[in-house]
């Protein structure tokens, strides 16, 4: 009989990444088409995304606005993830959910050009490319290593992702003590932080030029 409190995590980190970004940026893709095709221009100016970008964007100062940007992607997101991935459904790490919705979020807004502090028409296509890669891709980038570098990390393990279906209750994994990263983990997700931390300025710089 299959054990269905194991783990199905893949051991290697790598191959977390590589499994997750694939996902990110399949469903981030046809959002973003979706979103061009479907949805008017400026649908999503009223999302909570949109909502924190203009208030790190009033930021009088660059480091008052480089604060407040690696607040939300390093202290919100990031910590977000971590905490979730304590928790797995059927071997599927809740921290996973991060960048899938971000990515689906994110793209609606540029598929539909709902940018609160820019638009989209004043850049040409590689132009806009190149800066939309080496922000927000970079970020997301960043948030896939460290929630993959912590997806083995789970303590408690359910057989639902619904409360009231009868097979919630969750078993226990192991203790929060036992919580251990491998070297390569340690790694990437060292690598993910430094890359949040370059992203974040970037943006910042990039603000203060405009």
């Amino acid at each position: 009989m299959r054990n269905e409190n194991r783990s199905t995590v893949p051991e290697t980190v790598w191959k977390r990444v590589l499994w997750l970004y694939g996902l990110y940026m399949l469903l981030s893709n046809a959002a973003y088409l979706f979103g061009y095709s479907v949805l008017p221009e400026g649908f999503m100016r009223g999302s909570p995304q949109v909502a924190v970008g203009r208030l790190v964007d009033g930021a009088t100062s660059f480091w008052s606005e480089f604060g407040l940007t690696l607040v939300f992607n390093l202290g919100l997101v990031a910590i977000t993830g971590v905490l979730l991935n304590l928790n797995q459904v059927r071997g599927f790490p809740a921290g996973y959910v991060v960048p899938i919705s971000l990515g689906l979020v994110s793209n609606l807004i540029s598929g539909t050009n709902s940018f609160g502090a820019s638009d989209l028409r004043a850049y040409n296509a590689w132009d806009g490319m190149a800066l939309g890669l080496s922000i927000g891709g970079v970020e997301m980038l960043a948030y896939i290593l460290v929630i993959a570098a912590t997806a083995g990390l789970g303590v408690h393990q359910y057989r639902s992702w619904w409360r009231w279906s009868g097979e919630w209750a969750p078993a226990k994994l192991r203790r929060l003590r036992d919580i251990r990263l491998s070297r390569p983990e340690i790694v990437c997700l060292a690598l993910g932080i430094l890359l949040l931390i370059a992203a974040a300025y970037r943006e910042t710089w990039l603000a203060m030029q405009a």
